[in-house]
């Protein structure tokens, strides 16, 4: 390849070493009217080189991404910047593949006038498309967990109800004797006074204790005054 102060110019030579070169490789003027092509492209795109000179690569581009790129590429040329971007190319078989081309600036040692732009391109459609399913992983994880919150506030709504005693009401567990036995204990009263309270025995009501504690598995007063007052049997202090 050698260069004048107003092009790139490409020798034979250089020609026939870029077809070695693996991937697409391309060359483009100042103006960024393609010069060459190489092998890579030609085969992975189905085009000849004649068919992708001056703005035919333009061709296998999809619609959407044609309309935008040879913007932003004419932006890098006049920085005369190194440029990554990515879009759409028809490949051989009909299907729309993601590039990313990447183009660097020929610069001319002597005057330091930009001659033209050598780059490559790599598909990059795999790792794209994982990205999205990533996507779409995070945001069905999101979609589920918002799910579980909703649940949670629900039902600590519907343990908070206006009704203090109504989720002890509902508990199948214990019968209405149970119940009262435990509202006492939860409120301090002895074996004694539960007794007399709901003149029965103390034996009476020890049994009763002991079968809730059973049912409820817990083990000692404290814990069922905790349930109780949990469960909205009586209030905390």
């Amino acid at each position: 390849m050698t260069m004048d102060a107003n092009s790139v110019q490409l020798s034979p030579d250089m020609i026939k070493a870029l077809d070695w070169v693996p991937s697409i490789t391309w060359v483009s003027d100042s103006s960024g009217q393609c010069l060459l092509v190489n092998r890579a492209w030609r085969e992975y795109t189905g085009r000849s080189l004649e068919e992708s000179y001056g703005g035919g690569w333009l061709g296998v581009m999809h619609p959407e991404d044609a309309s935008t790129l040879p913007g932003q590429i004419k932006s890098a040329y006049a920085d005369k910047s190194t440029f990554t971007i990515e879009a759409r190319f028809r490949r051989r078989d009909g299907r729309y593949r993601w590039l990313q081309n990447v183009g660097q600036p020929l610069i001319d040692e002597s005057s330091g006038a930009t001659l033209g732009y050598i780059g490559c391109c790599t598909d990059v459609t795999n790792h794209r498309q994982a990205e999205e399913g990533l996507r779409q992983a995070s945001a069905k994880y999101r979609s589920v967990l918002a799910s579980l919150k909703d649940a949670v506030v629900v039902i600590e709504d519907h343990l908070r109800s206006d009704d203090p005693s109504q989720n002890l009401r509902r508990d199948d567990r214990l019968t209405p004797r149970q119940r009262e036995i435990l509202h006492l204990i939860a409120r301090g009263y002895s074996t004694r006074e539960i007794g007399v309270q709901l003149h029965v025995s103390v034996k009476t009501v020890e049994s009763h204790r002991a079968q809730l504690m059973q049912r409820l598995n817990i083990h000692d007063v404290a814990g069922l005054t905790r349930f109780a007052i949990r469960t909205g049997l009586v209030q905390s202090d």
